[in-house]
């Protein structure tokens, strides 16, 4: 008979990675050795095996992982600590605050044309309300990168940038860019629209955007590619246009640091 096997691994950054295989010592060593840029684990290891369950039909197993996956931090680390009288209480609660949750924005990107204060905004907004912060892929994946980059390893980086995401827990976090960056970077790059990018972007109506507005000075970068103020007007233009074709809750933040941080907090105060 085979089996299959759900498992919870944590990462070094304190995250949790939800999978099922077929062969489960196997596939914890392909996580801790693989050289896929692309994996949620590439850069988040060692790795820690919590928690598996076995399973002799594949249907219940991809069943089970699509619910795990789908659990609040608080209730994975109550499974995977066998703590079922308080993973009872959670989901009890749960239940109870479904109705605001539906409305919560817990995702707040910052995004906006290059050297526009995204990262710094990111970053001090986080620590202001003592939350996480997701870096942007791409500037990880270029720094390591020992050739000029072409439109795979854009499509590489725009992956790994949801791979992130998609594996946030559940709670307020700031993200320091997202796929609205690769939408407009392939279309000026490269003339190009991908589905699977713009597919994507409309399922982000549970997010608030922070479009950064380029009242900040340019700082030189070997990283950026578009110092002339004209551009860097043009590609404004264009995330305003990108967001509100898939109708996306936005707000432009411009001024100093001081002014963008009070703004974005009177924002982000009413909804939380």
């Amino acid at each position: 008979m085979k089996y299959y096997y759900v498992y919870i691994l944590k990462c070094s950054d304190d995250s949790y990675y939800t999978g099922v295989t077929n062969d489960l010592e196997k596939r914890f060593n392909e996580h801790q050795s693989s050289d896929d840029p692309n994996s949620y684990v590439f850069k988040r290891r060692p790795l820690e095996l919590t928690w598996s369950e076995c399973y002799n039909d594949i249907n219940q197993a991809i069943e089970k992982e699509k619910q795990i996956k789908g659990l609040s931090r608080k209730k994975k680390e109550a499974l995977i600590n066998e703590d079922y009288d308080l993973l009872i209480e959670l989901s009890k609660n749960s239940i109870l605050r479904q109705a605001q949750d539906d409305i919560l924005f817990k995702k707040i990107v910052i995004t906006g044309p290059e050297s526009s204060g995204k990262t710094t905004l990111a970053n001090l907004l986080a620590k202001e309300y003592n939350t996480t912060f997701v870096k942007e892929y791409a500037r990880e994946y270029l720094e390591d990168l020992n050739r000029p980059y072409d439109l795979k390893d854009v499509l590489i980086m725009a992956r790994g940038q949801m791979n992130q995401e998609e594996n946030l827990a559940e709670q307020l976090t700031f993200l320091d860019t997202d796929l609205t960056v690769y939408a407009i970077w392939i279309k000026e790059k490269y003339n190009q629209e991908i589905k699977w990018i713009n597919d994507y972007l409309k399922k982000g109506k549970g997010k608030i955007y922070f479009l950064c507005a380029i009242d900040i000075e340019w700082e030189e970068d070997v990283l950026r590619e578009h110092p002339k103020l004209a551009d860097r007007k043009r590609l404004f233009e264009s995330y305003k246009k990108l967001l509100e074709k898939h109708q996306l809750t936005y707000y432009v933040i411009s001024g100093d640091v001081l002014t963008r941080i009070k703004k974005c907090k009177e924002i982000i105060d009413k909804f939380i």
